[in-house]
């Protein structure tokens, strides 16, 4: 997905931008799928994956957020003896940056949100074969 497709997730619109996203994918396809290539359609199951994971990775962020101010963080080490003391690693851009600068002396919350806990399926997509499957006749009758 083409960060022009791409816009910013929100949690009141999340159904509406996913589904966007998929007439995306269908609008911009001029061939039939019943006609598309095996390899055409694994292309295009793969886009449309990849598009999924991309907003479900935007949802996450967005509801964990919960309208407060945020920085994505890895926890990179931390120590433990009176106190837990901790070192994160965040990108460095202007919003960063200025999100710590805005936010220096005060409390924060560390909330642990991963979006791999929600990139599940219920089966697995596939492309139709170009060439049906031959049916092999039992040697044995």
């Amino acid at each position: 997905m083409d960060k022009e497709t791409i816009e910013d997730v929100a949690s009141e619109t999340l159904s509406g931008d996913l589904r966007d996203v998929m007439l995306t994918h269908i609008r911009s396809m001029e061939t039939p799928w019943s006609k598309l290539s095996e390899r055409a359609q694994e292309d295009k199951i793969y886009a449309i994956q990849s598009a999924c994971e991309h907003i479900v990775r935007q949802a996450v962020q967005t509801i964990a957020a919960s309208g407060h101010d945020v920085i994505a963080v890895e926890v990179s080490k931390f120590t433990v003896k009176d106190t837990i003391k901790m070192e994160v690693v965040a990108n460095v851009t202007t919003p960063n940056i200025e999100q710590l600068a805005d936010n220096r002396g005060r409390n924060a919350l560390l909330i642990f949100v991963s979006a791999s806990d929600y990139l599940g399926e219920r089966a697995q997509a596939s492309a139709d074969k170009d060439e049906p499957e031959l049916p092999i006749e039992d040697e044995a009758a």
